[in-house]
């Protein structure tokens, strides 16, 4: 996959962006994004305010470069042991001043398992990836099971690179599966993403800056 291209959801989330701002300096720099409050129950956005949004330099030309968000998307048809699942994604690092670390959203979509499980996160994430992994990411929270009960969720996600298109990996872990807990909910499906693509946000979404 060309590294320039957004993926659908990658553009959705960007289009609210403004335009694009050329980085003079290797320094990572931060811009501002106006995100809506969205009620889980209604769907609806509620409120709007703006939050900072750190980027580092990317597609440099010279001394120019534009400035790449700090996360991942994508997503795609995960082939586990059990079946095919569906898995959306996208997350980013927020700013110091943030009142939380990450901001984004995962959805898993499992037909097969327990007669089909739709699991959704909701509320804040937590973002990062083990030192010295250039393209493994975590990301933790909270998932509701079939918009009804919550449980703590870890999804780790494996970007191959551009390059190597049907070698990204995605492993979801829910419930008990996470840390040996007793809701009596354990869910953990493993496999290639077949169908769609993971990326890094620093490889294909460049922050636009409003003026």
């Amino acid at each position: 996959m060309n590294g320039r291209r957004f993926d659908t959801l990658t553009r959705s989330l960007a289009q609210h962006l403004p335009r694009r701002r050329v980085l003079r300096s290797a320094a990572a720099v931060g811009a501002t994004l106006g995100v809506a409050t969205v009620s889980h129950k209604s769907g609806r956005a509620q409120t709007e305010s703006s939050i900072g949004l750190p980027c580092v330099p990317c597609y440099c030309e010279g001394d120019q470069c534009d400035c790449c968000l700090i996360g991942i998307t994508g997503g795609g048809v995960v082939r586990t042991a059990d079946g095919d699942a569906n898995l959306i994604l996208f997350a980013t690092q927020l700013a110091d001043d943030a009142p939380q670390e990450a901001a984004g959203f995962v959805r898993w979509l499992d037909p097969v398992r327990d007669g089909g499980l739709t699991l959704e996160s909701v509320g804040p994430i937590a973002y990062d990836w083990p030192e010295g992994e250039e393209q493994l990411r975590n990301v933790r929270g909270i998932m509701a099971v079939n918009g009804a009960g919550e449980q703590p969720f870890h999804l780790e996600v494996f970007d191959a690179g551009p390059d190597l298109l049907g070698q990204d990996t995605a492993r979801l872990t829910v419930g008990d599966a996470v840390g040996g807990g007793s809701s009596g909910f354990a869910y953990e499906a493993a496999g290639t993403v077949v169908g769609g693509d993971i990326q890094l946000l620093s490889s294909v979404a460049p922050v636009t800056q409003g003026g």
